[in-house]
């Protein structure tokens, strides 16, 4: 990792605030990187890095999550105040084209977007997501957010998530899983570990899950070029889900294997299929 970038926090309008990440020039054409329900914009270092060469990528922390402000009005962590706060960090920077890339949540906020604007958001990249998902995914999720766990160390952090996600990503090794939880744990004043995110977004989640499941809507209104990616392992994005996608124009997709729910985005063919997709004509 290099120190090749700038941190800044952005007033909201409505008095809240967003941390966010700048790499590359910013004249080169920006690329908003988007995370996912739990996670930070930690997810997107190497994505970043490598990116920034060509583009001016900007990461972003979505509120509630790392050093974003957290919603005191619990039933405001919904999409829309996400997909809000993301219109006013764009405006901020005045963007004529912004190409997307969303994880997860990220990738729904991204759909949702390029759907209501799709010469704004002319190229998104979904990481596996996608207009319909898997109800066994949803209810894996509700097993763990928002539980409020604490670990005395990152060792036992380690070693309950690694349990907890392995069959997720069968391939990491120990120092990946350290930096897995380094990434999305922060530390408190008595040295204990939680999770790096308002643990009261689970209130809106479990109000809205039963509504997760259909976005085709939303899908057939896209009018972007779109590049699907899939942990073959995902329990989130099926299979089925993926292949149906591949069916309309403009979408080219990547399927990783030996990873589920959701690739990490740091490997050679994640890093460099992303960026031929954005430089592609």
């Amino acid at each position: 990792m290099n120190d090749n970038y700038n941190e800044d926090f952005l007033a909201l309008q409505d008095g809240g605030s967003l941390f966010y990440r700048t790499y590359g020039d910013p004249c080169a054409t920006p690329v908003l990187c988007m995370h996912g329900l739990t996670r930070n914009s930690k997810d997107f270092i190497e994505l970043a890095e490598h990116l920034s060469d060509e583009f001016f990528v900007i990461t972003v922390d979505q509120r509630g999550r790392g050093r974003s402000s957290y919603i005191e009005d619990h039933q405001k962590y919904t999409p829309l105040t996400y997909i809000n706060d993301m219109h006013e960090l764009i405006n901020s920077f005045n963007f004529k084209q912004c190409y997307l890339i969303g994880t997860s949540m990220g990738g729904f906020m991204a759909m949702a977007m390029s759907a209501m604007n799709s010469v704004l958001f002319s190229k998104i990249v979904l990481n596996d997501c996608g207009p319909e998902i898997n109800q066994v995914g949803i209810d894996n999720i509700s097993t763990y957010l928002g539980k409020n766990e604490s670990f005395e160390s990152i060792d036992e952090a380690v070693s309950i998530l690694k349990a907890r996600h392995e069959s997720n990503f069968p391939l990491l090794t120990d120092l990946d899983w350290k930096r897995y939880c380094l990434n999305n744990l922060k530390i408190n004043e008595g040295h204990s570990y939680n999770f790096d995110y308002d643990q009261n977004i689970r209130v809106v989640y479990e109000t809205a899950k039963l509504n997760l499941g259909d976005m085709w809507n939303i899908w057939e209104e896209i009018d972007s070029s779109i590049f699907v990616i899939r942990g073959a392992l995902s329990q989130l994005l099926s299979e089925y889900t993926f292949k149906q996608m591949q069916s309309k124009d403009r979408v080219k997709s990547l399927e990783i294997p030996d990873t589920g729910h959701a690739p990490l985005l740091t490997s050679k063919v994640e890093l460099d299929s992303i960026k031929a997709f954005l430089l592609s004509h």
